[in-house]
């Protein structure tokens, strides 16, 4: 069984009311997370949710343990139950560091394996490769790449379609977060004792 732990050492999931791609750059924008990308690639309905039937299953903040600073923002949506996916949008403040990229990409996949009956995950992303998941040892596998697709900035830029399988995530990744989830109720634990 898949437990949807929503807490790592230093950061924590807080589910939030849903949005589209393009409040949630104003957001982060506003909060100071740094090192996303820009606001042509939130607004695209290919990437992060902005189209009226792009039902949103699940949104989190990524919030620093401890200050609760915002470090960026996950969404699950276009859940489709009867094709067994969902699809999967990331953004973590660039000067956060890779730990913090693997900690928010395994804990909004596991999330995701642990709510829903889908046997695999898409992420749609103008870059090369789905940022975190490599460090957690289940790097998601490449399915197509739609050449010149995003208008970003006044370029013209590729998106990547990756999808992780569920039984990639239960051979490799659920070890990653179960030990995530220790590892945090451990701090908990000897922070009320000290």
């Amino acid at each position: 069984m898949i437990f949807p732990h929503i807490h790592a050492p230093g950061i924590a999931l807080e589910a939030t009311h849903a949005r589209v791609g393009s409040e949630i750059h104003a957001e982060l924008t506003a909060q100071g997370v740094q090192g996303i990308d820009g606001h042509d690639a939130f607004a695209s309905p290919a990437l992060w949710p902005n189209r009226p039937y792009q039902e949103v299953s699940a949104q989190f903040f990524v919030r620093a343990a401890g200050d609760g600073e915002t470090l960026g923002y996950t969404s699950l949506h276009e859940l489709r139950p009867h094709s067994r996916y969902v699809k999967c949008a990331l953004a973590v403040d660039g000067e956060a560091g890779a730990e913090v990229r693997a900690e928010v990409a395994a804990l909004t996949v596991n999330y995701a394996f642990a709510m829903w009956n889908v046997r695999k995950i898409y992420f749609w992303t103008p870059e090369p490769e789905v940022p975190g998941l490599a460090a957690v040892g289940t790097a998601p596998e490449r399915e197509g790449t739609l050449p010149e697709h995003l208008l970003d900035g006044g370029a013209l830029r590729a998106v990547h379609i990756f999808a992780l399988y569920r039984r990639q995530w239960q051979d490799r990744g659920v070890e990653f977060v179960e030990r995530l989830a220790t590892e945090s109720r451990d701090l908990a634990v000897d922070g009320r004792e000290g």
